[in-house]
């Protein structure tokens, strides 16, 4: 700092104050005359030599001593400025140390990591190499069990061919279609083939598959002939072609082989046309003594074995439905007591129907078929009694017995008769 620049400007300023002093004094009329010239000059700074000094002495005494103190601090921002740098010195010492430690457990962590993905790759590995091992077995198992399949299913497509026959028709796979397939029994010599239905749900025996037909007669086909014994009942007017009794008062049968085969249920339809006047269960009413083995009926008897037959199904012909004596079907009239009486040995398991509405003519009732479930009167309930066409029949017991169908009459056929068109009778 140069204390004489200090000064002098200093000093102007001091002068200019005493200059404004000098202007603002006013004189004091008590001093003396011989000091009143002095007075003003000292006021107005007239002594310009003597002030100058004075003021100089006290301005350099003045800098001297900011000089000293400005040494001072900046001795003490020094000493400070030192103290400082080892300290943040030591600071950034211990944060790199502190920054060392961190890279040193990093790369621990890292090396430790390194270890656990070895042990997880040879467990992987090892895990890999096992689960290879047992796909590789179950894989044989898989192709054993294929084996298995070609060996014992596959043989099942060809059951029932000729060189695969079946000893009947339950053991035909349910998938398989219907159709014509061969069995072999004890009681053939050899495979015969037969017709087995596996959809048989129109039979109410809550049950499908494996059914063996036994019976098929159609006469509606023109290549089909009635069986032997039978007559042929060829009518033009409509045409209509069936098989009926040939003559005399009695029974005409036929028997469907069974071959064999066992079976406890029994499901089919018979179909067929009133001719002139049978009386339904008016043989038995007339005879109560006749068994299931004669003429207990004026129609169809269906039965297996012999002597006594075993009854399956009935299939009665009444009159017409104007009366409600024994010649009539017990459901021709339900609101008139039925004064007949059915067999007790063929309890409920029967159909009964007639083709007249009105009062019975000797005519062949070409209109309306029997025990079809149509075409019964108002008043009637024989459509719906036991749901003709199809009956179900569960056998007491399992046999294997040939069925019989016999169609009989206690009159001769000029005055009665119940020839059929449609004869169908499954087994299982």
């Amino acid at each position: 700092m140069d204390k004489d620049v200090v000064c002098n400007a200093a000093y102007n300023l001091h002068s200019r104050e005493e200059e404004n002093t000098y202007n603002s004094v006013v004189v004091d009329s008590t001093l003396p005359p011989d000091n009143k010239e002095e007075d003003l000059d000292l006021a107005a700074g007239r002594d310009v030599s003597v002030k100058e000094k004075k003021v100089r002495r006290k301005c350099y005494a003045v800098v001297t001593i900011i000089a000293l103190v400005m040494a001072v601090l900046s001795l003490i921002v020094a000493l400070v400025g030192v103290s400082y740098v080892p300290i943040e010195l030591n600071n950034q010492q211990g944060q790199l140390s502190s920054s060392s430690q961190g890279v040193e457990s990093q790369i621990n962590r890292i090396q430790l990591s390194n270890e656990q993905c070895k042990i997880l790759i040879t467990d992987l590995h090892t895990k890999l190499n096992n689960s290879n091992r047992m796909f590789q077995a179950q894989l044989n198992h898989l192709n054993q069990q294929i084996q298995v399949i070609f060996q014992n299913i596959i043989p099942t497509l060809r059951l029932g061919t000729l060189s695969y026959p079946v000893s009947s028709c339950s053991d035909i796979p349910q998938y398989q279609p219907s159709g014509e397939y061969w069995i072999a029994t004890n009681s053939t010599s050899s495979p015969v083939q037969v017709y087995c239905d596996m959809d048989r749900t129109s039979c109410s025996c809550n049950t499908t598959g494996g059914w063996m037909r036994v019976a098929n007669l159609d006469m509606i086909d023109s290549n089909q002939n009635c069986p032997d014994g039978f007559r042929l009942v060829n009518r033009t007017t409509p045409p209509t072609r069936t098989c009926g009794r040939p003559g005399p008062a009695g029974c005409v049968s036929t028997t469907y082989p069974t071959y064999g085969v066992e079976y406890s249920r029994v499901c089919g339809r018979v179909i067929g046309y009133q001719d002139k006047s049978p009386d339904a269960f008016a043989p038995y009413f007339v005879n109560t003594t006749v068994t299931i083995d004669d003429v207990y009926v004026d129609s169809v008897s269906l039965t297996h074995g012999q002597s006594p037959h075993q009854h399956i199904w009935t299939f009665a012909n009444a009159n017409d439905e104007t009366k409600s004596d024994h010649s009539v079907c017990p459901c021709t009239r339900p609101d008139r007591n039925y004064t007949g009486v059915v067999p007790p040995f063929i309890g409920q398991n029967y159909f009964c129907e007639t083709g007249s509405r009105q009062a019975y003519s000797f005519i062949f009732y070409s209109d309306d078929p029997v025990w079809d479930g149509q075409g019964c009167g108002s008043n009637s309930t024989c459509c719906q009694f036991n749901n003709p066409p199809w009956f179900c029949k569960q056998l007491p017991h399992p046999t294997t017995n040939d069925i019989e169908l016999r169609i009989c009459g206690n009159q001769h056929t000029s005055d009665e008769d119940t020839p059929l068109e449609i004869v169908e009778i499954f087994v299982q």
